[in-house]
């Protein structure tokens, strides 16, 4: 299959190398895949567009627009890594104009809830298998760990809590999107306390979702990137750390210190599968077809852009 990747960043093809170990860019993914080959990118920067090149070909056409692009390459699987607020143009530009059937496009989904409507009414008449790269859920170790959640291997989850820095609607997708991984629909959101910066919310929200209950908390201005979230169970904790790059989990085991009493120990740590996660989101979109998937991450995204709109008016 032809591929395209559209918005030359760094989840687009900067993250990583074609010697890289890791995984970590659609480009990369595209070239490891037997199923494709990239042969188009495009971006408004010329200078993004070389580089893009360097890294990856120097055979990939490069186009400054997207409506050239599309009537040049005849393209069967494209990447939309561009910025949010184009989003909605590209889609609709792919799903009127074009008969690609395979989209992958980067979270946040779209800039607003009329660009919502307007896209999901396109989605379902052109039904495209399209994919929102909420990437935890497509991730083998995190499968593992909602196996293990839905086994009740460790019991049953009592509470879970998250801390993530940037704001809800960007990097806390990633928190929500995982929270319905696990744990089912979210059912209930309520802000503890929130500021407005820039059009995004920080501060603490309390999460109601099917099977349990938990905290958010997301800040700005650090100078790291925190993704962390830890899931307290009957017998045990799971523990999500380094943006889901490392994965522990602790059994609740006879102390060998205090007579009478428990504590925690290592019982397992799960593979660091996340550093492909660019090729297992690749890798779901083209086996999986998961239509289920797409209408759970659509409704997640509506769900996103209804949470935002409340805190920017003071609702929740």
């Amino acid at each position: 299959m032809n591929a395209a990747v559209i918005g030359c960043g760094n989840i687009g093809g900067f993250y990583d190398t074609p010697s890289s170990d890791a995984i970590l860019t659609h480009a990369h993914a595209f070239l490891d895949s037997k199923k494709t080959k990239l042969i188009a990118c495009c971006d408004t920067n010329r200078d993004n567009l070389e580089k893009f090149r360097n890294i990856w070909g120097r055979d990939i056409h490069a186009y400054l627009s997207v409506n050239e692009m599309l009537q040049n390459e005849k393209i069967d699987i494209v990447v939309i890594a561009a910025n949010t607020a184009s989003h909605y143009e590209i889609l609709q530009e792919i799903l009127t104009n074009t008969k690609i059937k395979h989209i992958i496009c980067e979270k946040p989904f779209v800039s607003n809830l009329d660009e919502y409507y307007k896209i999901y009414s396109l989605i379902h008449e052109k039904n495209p298998n399209l994919l929102i790269n909420f990437i935890r859920c497509f991730d083998p170790s995190i499968n593992r760990v909602k196996e293990l959640i839905l086994k009740e291997k460790l019991g049953k989850v009592l509470q879970f809590s998250s801390r993530v820095n940037k704001g809800l609607y960007h990097n806390g997708s990633h928190v929500l999107s995982l929270v319905e991984h696990l744990f089912g629909e979210i059912t209930d959101f309520k802000a503890m306390n929130a500021t407005i910066l820039e059009g995004d919310a920080y501060g603490s929200f309390w999460i109601q979702t099917k099977t349990a209950d938990g905290v958010l908390t997301n800040f700005d201005g650090s100078e790291f990137s925190l993704f962390e979230m830890e899931i307290i169970c009957q017998r045990g904790v799971i523990k999500i750390h380094k943006s889901g790059f490392e994965i522990k989990v602790y059994k609740a085991k006879e102390s060998k210190k205090i007579n009478g009493t428990k504590e925690l120990i290592l019982y397992k740590e799960y593979p660091n599968t996340l550093q492909y996660y660019a090729k297992n989101s690749l890798n779901f979109l083209l086996k999986k077809n998961s239509k289920e998937q797409m209408e759970s991450h659509l409704k997640l995204s509506a769900k996103l852009l209804k949470i935002r709109e409340n805190l920017l008016q003071g609702a929740l």
